[in-house]
């Protein structure tokens, strides 16, 4: 496999700054600002989850070094549907950094028909938007979240309002933002939160239980 497949969103490969045998990471190299927005539908459907990722300055400007063929400092529009599609591309297997479960049952969603890339004041913006693999209800307690299993990067919701939820049944259910504290879940998952977890993180999925997200309650 790859270390485009391994690693966070295959940007890292972009970059040329890692090599494969740094796959086992437990500690963030990339930082981005994420926004989740949950779309409804009228009769009380979930529609799409939209993402937005803003990453790092540093992160970003070794994007650039390595998408700006024409070496203009800047990346047109032609570099950033070539990074948006590699993204889209080496980001499958880990479904999109997301996470929705219902009633604490994963919950598949659809892979994004297209995943747009922007350059904007020295970062790089990814937005895409992901639809439930099959008719997704209002109905119990679903949770939605981003993380990066591999924990190569951080993926942070800085706002409570970063996580919302939008269209016309966006009242039907009680909202509320999870942050763990990370003491408090290393406590009560001593078992399973072993040596093996941080030397082969992205192989497990204990890394969500860290992750910010998003709860109804409907």
């Amino acid at each position: 496999m790859s270390y485009l497949k391994r690693s966070m969103l295959g940007l890292c490969f972009f970059a040329g700054i890692l090599s494969p045998i740094h796959t086992a990471i437990a500690h963030p190299h990339v930082f981005a600002e994420s926004r989740l927005e949950i779309e409804t539908s009228e009769n009380g459907m979930v529609v799409e989850l939209r993402h937005v990722w803003r990453f790092d300055e540093f992160f970003s400007a070794s994007v650039v070094l390595d998408f700006d063929e024409d070496q203009n400092l800047e990346l047109d529009e032609n570099e950033l549907r070539k990074i948006g599609e590699i993204v889209r591309q080496s980001l499958a297997e880990f479904d999109y950094y997301t996470n929705v479960t219902v009633d604490g049952y994963d919950f598949a969603m659809s892979a994004p028909n297209v995943l747009n890339a922007d350059y904007v004041d020295g970062q790089l913006l990814l937005f895409f938007a992901m639809q439930p693999k099959r008719p997704l209800e209002l109905k119990g307690k679903i949770s939605a979240g981003v993380y990066d299993p591999t924990l190569y990067a951080a993926m942070e919701f800085i706002n409570d309002e970063d996580l919302i939820v939008t269209g016309a049944s966006a009242d039907k259910c009680k909202r509320a933002v999870i942050r763990p504290d990370a003491d408090e879940v290393i406590a009560q998952n001593q078992t399973t939160l072993t040596e093996a977890f941080y030397e082969d993180a992205e192989n497990n999925d204990l890394s969500k239980l860290f992750a910010t997200r998003i709860q109804l309650t409907c």
